[in-house]
């Protein structure tokens, strides 16, 4: 096989953790070997699926039954300045690799399917594929809810998944409440990690910024009035993350 690279990444690389590429004009398709027919599902322009009220996932799409379809979009001023347009995809291929090496030591997170290019004047309009978790609901909008919650519970099983997630020098510098969801058990589950970054060594510094990170996002929606957290939501986290709960 001829080892050509595809944005950085060698299709020896992807083919190696089970990934073939396919090239149509300015549209480039990674997609699973495990899921052939997603070459003619996915089409080479305009949107992927259809709109979808998957619980506290704005701007979500699906394709039935089971695929989530999640358009990259800048954040912050990018936003405003560039939108869907990426100058550089490599995030989106990191988002592959860190998801199946945490996938491969059994750290649950979704499945990427897919990854979309469409270059259009230098510039990359970036769609990730993702395998549907089952009557997930994102932590936010489950501190929403209020009514039931055990958030004892929940905070030192997240402690425990980020926890994981570091013990395996990968660091997720979008860790906040939206991007960890609630499967059907109520396990969390870390999800969007087109942020996250996979290091020889992760060292203590960034370990504790990945959880300050965390917890300012939990503070942000309590002072915007979605959620009411008990006083030892932050010790509840760092309890499970010290193995203690």
């Amino acid at each position: 096989m001829e080892n050509r690279f595809i944005m950085g990444l060698s299709e020896v690389s992807l083919a190696e953790m089970g990934y073939e590429v396919h090239r149509s004009g300015a549209t480039t398709l990674v997609y699973t070997s495990a899921r052939p027919d997603l070459r003619e599902l996915i089409p080479r322009q305009g949107a992927v699926g259809a709109p979808s009220c998957l619980s506290g996932r704005t701007g979500i799409r699906i394709i039935e039954p089971d695929l989530v379809v999640r358009p990259l979009v800048h954040g912050g001023l990018l936003r405003d300045l560039s939108g869907e347009r990426f100058l550089f995809p490599q995030r989106s291929l990191r988002e592959l690799e860190v998801s199946t090496y945490l996938r491969s030591h059994r750290v649950p997170t979704p499945e990427v399917l897919a990854l979309r290019f469409i270059r259009q004047r230098g510039l990359y309009r970036i769609t990730v594929i993702t395998r549907l978790v089952p009557q997930a609901i994102d932590l936010l909008e489950h501190l929403h809810a209020g009514a039931g919650v055990d958030t004892a519970s929940l905070f030192e099983a997240t402690g425990r998944l980020i926890r994981r997630m570091h013990d395996l020098n990968v660091y997720h510098a979008d860790c906040h409440l939206k991007n960890i969801l609630l499967d059907s058990r109520q396990e969390p589950v870390i999800c969007d990690l087109d942020k996250a970054r996979r290091f020889h060594y992760l060292p203590r510094v960034a370990k504790t910024m990945n959880i300050r990170r965390f917890l300012r996002s939990c503070r942000k929606w309590q002072r915007k009035g979605r959620i009411e957290l008990p006083a030892d939501y932050a010790s509840n986290l760092l309890k499970g993350y010290r193995g203690l709960g």
